[in-house]
């Protein structure tokens, strides 16, 4: 689960940060700046898992590389992008070996810089300027202390005193001045050094066992993040039995019914409350089950109406699939992680939007019950006047609320660049504030009330259900 972020020289852009809550809903106008959040999000997860360049130019990252780096008003960019996020891990981890490891401190802060260099040759380079992986101190984890409850504190705090206040990863300068990445082992026993600027891949992406629990745990957590754009031709295709069967929704919604198939042969019950829950949205259907096709060697999803009449995905409509694929990943328990869907609102009616956005707070990890294993986060960008206005009412009347809804907004802003003075449009995501107590330290009180005012407006303009 992802807390906090922090982000400069990316896209749009500069000094931006912000916290998240376990459902976080960010509403705004086109072009404001709402996509380029989930981009850093994946390029993160990208340079946990893998090189930098690859991380770069992965599926789903929009722009080439160097249109990635923050453009400013004189026709120049960003020489170095760097980001920062707190996360809370989940306890135990397990890595491809079988190895298991209990984690003593689930709540760190990974920061990363990446900067652009050329080469003898004229070549531009992408290399790690700086990276560090350390624990949050728990005196100062304000996060904590607005969303867990005191029966939670098994899933944040420290379980074994004593140990080390050294960060996992660090970045100094050794003997010669020159920049090394340490990566060092929980018990204080061994280690070992990189020179950044010969490297091109993080150290959290080198790491593949739990001999590196506490940095292992991270890159999980990173490499595990979901991004949704669900895509009705995929959603309504068979998934084939040669494939095997997947642990979880691809991002275009591939695999569904062998998700499905797995889930209903590791405990046919899932399946029932998967029937159940898209049955009390949708009342014209009565029952879901998945079935193994032996002659076209497929997994094929049915519905049955109250009529008796079967249906198979290949017809269904985008809305029922968008709504059985969160149903879906809301019983499938090796979903358990960070799941960002853009404008979840595309293919449902304006009467399922608060059925639609009802059940996305449900995936999220609810803190009250403080025995949930699951530390299942969602985050959603959208314009739908109807998702905003179901999230705004969640915000403003329920107490110790586990939903943000915040405004993204582009804004000018001028600074010194070395010999320079230069613009940029820069995105900021401001609270939609339900408590005037709360202090952000990236949001002014003026700030909060003009927003406020703002998102109020557009609600009262949108009438009911309108998008």
């Amino acid at each position: 689960m992802i807390t906090h972020i922090e982000i400069s020289g990316f896209k749009s852009f500069d000094n931006f940060q912000l916290d998240f809550a376990p459902f976080t809903v960010v509403g705004g106008v086109n072009a404001s700046g709402k996509s380029n959040l989930f981009d850093a999000l994946r390029l993160l997860a990208g340079l946990a898992t893998t090189d930098i360049r690859t991380a770069f130019s992965q599926q789903g990252q929009r722009g080439d590389i160097h249109e990635l780096f923050s453009c400013y008003s004189d026709g120049s960019q960003a020489k170095e992008m760097s980001f920062a996020v707190e996360v809370l891990v989940q306890r135990n981890v397990t890595d491809n070996w079988g190895q298991k490891f209990e984690i003593n401190h689930p709540r760190l802060r990974y920061e990363l810089k990446i900067r652009r260099e050329e080469s003898e040759f004229g070549i531009e380079l992408l290399k790690v300027a700086y990276e560090q992986l350390a624990k949050i101190d728990p005196s100062k984890d304000c996060w904590a202390e607005r969303y867990l409850t005191k029966k939670s504190k098994k899933i944040w705090r420290s379980i074994r005193a004593g140990g080390s206040n050294a960060p996992f990863i660090s970045t100094k300068k050794d003997k010669n001045g020159v920049d090394t990445i340490n990566i060092r082992q929980d018990s204080h026993q061994g280690g070992r050094d990189r020179v950044s600027n010969t490297i091109n891949q993080t150290v959290l992406s080198s790491v593949s066992t739990t001999d590196f629990p506490h940095v292992f745990a991270v890159k999980q957590e990173l490499a595990e993040w979901n991004f949704l754009q669900l895509n009705p031709e995929v959603l309504r295709m068979p998934a084939k039995l040669d494939v095997g069967l997947a642990e979880s929704v691809g991002y275009d919604g591939a695999n569904l019914a062998s998700v499905m198939y797995r889930m209903k042969m590791e405990d046919p019950h899932s399946i029932t409350e998967v029937s159940n829950k898209l049955c009390s949205f949708l009342k014209e259907y009565r029952s879901v089950d998945v079935e193994k096709d032996e002659a076209n060697r497929v997994y094929m999803i049915t519905l049955e109406n109250t009529q008796g009449v079967r249906f198979t995905s290949r017809v269904l409509s985008e809305g029922t699939l968008r709504l059985l694929t969160l149903c879906v990943m809301l019983y499938n328990p090796a979903h358990r992680s960070l799941l960002c869907f853009e404008e979840p609102e595309n293919g449902i009616h304006s009467k399922r939007i608060i059925q639609m956005v009802d059940l996305l707070h449900e995936l999220a990890a609810d803190f009250s019950d403080a025995d949930s294993p699951l530390l299942r986060q969602v985050i959603v960008n959208t314009h739908s006047v109807g998702v905003i206005r179901r999230v705004f009412s969640m915000c403003q009347y329920k107490e110790d609320c586990d939903v943000e809804l915040l405004w993204s907004q582009n804004r000018s802003r001028s600074f010194d660049l070395k010999d320079r003075r230069v613009n940029m449009n820069a995105t900021r995501m401001i609270p939609v504030d339900r408590n005037p107590q709360q202090e952000l330290s990236w949001a002014t009180e003026t700030e909060k009330k003009i927003c406020l005012a703002e998102v109020s407006n557009i609600l009262e303009k949108g009438g009911q259900g309108d998008e």
